[in-house]
């Protein structure tokens, strides 16, 4: 099987994200943003290995930033000099 075609299961991607097999199944459960999106193969969640890499590299590089709930900041007020 090809690098490109390689599936992985919630044990191979437990092992990939140094997490218990629980935790992935909990995070599936739960919908948390630190897995990648998965799909369903009969019973059995499922990713590719190529999208968990590059699901990585990008939460390495900051594309999954949270933004800060809230209203923006205002400038706060200067003194004015007379």
């Amino acid at each position: 099987m090809s690098d490109e075609t390689e599936v992985l299961t919630v044990d191979g991607l437990a092992k990939m994200l140094g997490r218990t097999e629980a935790s992935i199944r909990e995070g599936i459960r739960r919908g948390v943003p630190w897995l990648p999106k998965s799909f369903k193969m009969g019973n059995r969640h499922c990713w590719l290995k190529d999208d968990v890499r590059k699901f990585l590299r990008e939460f390495r590089d900051g594309e999954f930033q949270k933004t800060k709930p809230g209203r923006k900041r205002k400038d706060p007020p200067a003194l004015r000099i007379a």
